[in-house]
């Protein structure tokens, strides 16, 4: 390679560092060359030197979000076992009597039943006590 081919491709590389220097910065702090994207305009630093306030307000925002989301669900109960549906039988018609106090198809009241040797509430319809045996008709 001639000396000239060096002359003419280092003048060609020297304007070529002059244009992309147009899109890069030299941080006076740390001496690092880097973009606009981090570049910190208002600051004439790197963003590495002095970042970028809203930057690190919106990412201390979005990790004690992240803190108290994780921190809520270790409170949290979770349900593991089995639901069980369960109907409530008429005891005077023989349908499902529905969740209320009365049967939903014949109105025969659903509360318990008091016994009246021990005390001891029955399920209606029941003939005997299921706590001590005794006659509950």
């Amino acid at each position: 390679m001639t000396p000239e081919w060096h002359k003419e491709h280092e003048e060609a590389f020297m304007i070529a560092q002059n244009e992309a220097k147009g899109y890069f910065h030299r941080c006076p702090k740390c001496k690092n060359w880097v973009c606009d994207n981090d570049w910190n305009e208002q600051e004439g630093l790197c963003v590495d030197c002095a970042p970028r306030v809203n930057v690190e307000v919106a990412a201390a925002k979005g990790r004690k979000m992240v803190q108290d989301i994780e921190a809520k669900s270790q409170e949290t109960t979770i349900f593991n076992g089995e639901i069980e549906s369960k109907q409530t039988i008429c005891p005077n018609c023989g349908k499902p009597a529905g969740q209320g106090k009365f049967c939903n198809n014949c109105g025969t009241p659903l509360s318990m039943i008091k016994c009246a040797k021990c005390g001891a509430k029955n399920q209606a319809g029941a003939r005997f006590c299921g706590e001590c045996g005794s006659n509950l008709v």
